[in-house]
């Protein structure tokens, strides 16, 4: 198979797919009132454009033969495609957690998107079946299991993970600083440089809801490990890079300060 013939059918998969979600936020955004149902919306639809994206390159990856370079290129550009399209969504538990950790979001809001993550991700799992079924690509035609990308141990695997998360909320506490013009490119060459060091030891996924879609249907390794791996080993990291960088979990804190005041005479 040429290579050129598989990558132009990932990429018109992948266009396809990131036109139909925008076109859907922008559905919901001219339909649906500003808001938490507003908001939970677009959580999904773009939780779901990340993961059938992610999909469709890890089926590229693996099974396409694309050299290492071309494949970090990819990653970069279509991170750049996600984060002028996502409109303000997390599409990461981590992320939402954080809001909630840092005392910036309340429980039941957090609550809601971590549920729409997870659907957009569940999604996934049932959309791309069927739009491989299109046959855009010879890759498509494959009809065997996924393997795990797991390649160590899963305690060291967590670790793998944990660092990649880490790694990646430390260098996005100083975004604000960069201009807006550059924070895309910012993050996808944090994301491509976390990719390249961690991706053959875990796949680096350090986000639990596209690893729920992606890596959890793969043989090689056992539900529980899998969780400990890509779920538990990036909230972790996320929780570590709060500590590091608040010297402490400001909701703790919140929490901790008591709302009642005994007056003295």
């Amino acid at each position: 198979m040429a290579i050129l013939h598989l990558l132009l059918g990932s990429v018109a998969l992948i266009g396809c797919m990131v036109a139909l979600c925008q076109l859907l936020r922008s559905l919901i955004r001219r339909t649906v009132p500003s808001g938490l149902a507003q908001d939970l919306l677009i959580e999904i639809v773009s939780t779901l454009q990340l993961c059938c994206c992610t999909r469709e390159m890890i089926l590229l990856g693996t099974l396409g033969g694309i050299q290492p370079w071309l494949a970090l290129t990819l990653t970069y550009l279509l991170t750049v495609l996600h984060c002028l399209t996502f409109q303000g969504a997390t599409c990461n538990p981590c992320g939402s957690l954080e809001q909630w950790l840092r005392a910036q979001a309340p429980g039941p809001y957090i609550i809601l998107k971590l549920a729409a993550q997870f659907v957009g991700a569940l999604l996934s799992q049932v959309l791309m079946p069927n739009i491989w079924l299109l046959r855009l690509s010879p890759l498509h035609a494959w009809d065997k299991g996924c393997g795990s990308p797991l390649n160590m141990a899963p305690w060291q695997g967590a670790l793998v993970e944990m660092t990649c998360a880490l790694s990646l909320f430390l260098a996005m506490h100083f975004l604000p600083r960069v201009k807006p013009q550059y924070r895309p490119h910012v993050v996808a060459l944090t994301i491509t440089a976390i990719v390249y060091a961690g991706a053959p030891l875990t796949g680096a996924v350090f986000n639990p809801a596209l690893a729920f879609a992606v890596v959890f249907l793969c043989q090689g390794n056992s539900l529980l490990q899998y969780i400990v791996v890509y779920w538990i080993g990036p909230i972790i990291g996320m929780v570590f890079s709060i500590v590091i960088l608040e010297r402490g979990i400001p909701k703790i804190k919140q929490d901790k300060a008591s709302p009642y005041h005994v007056k003295s005479d």
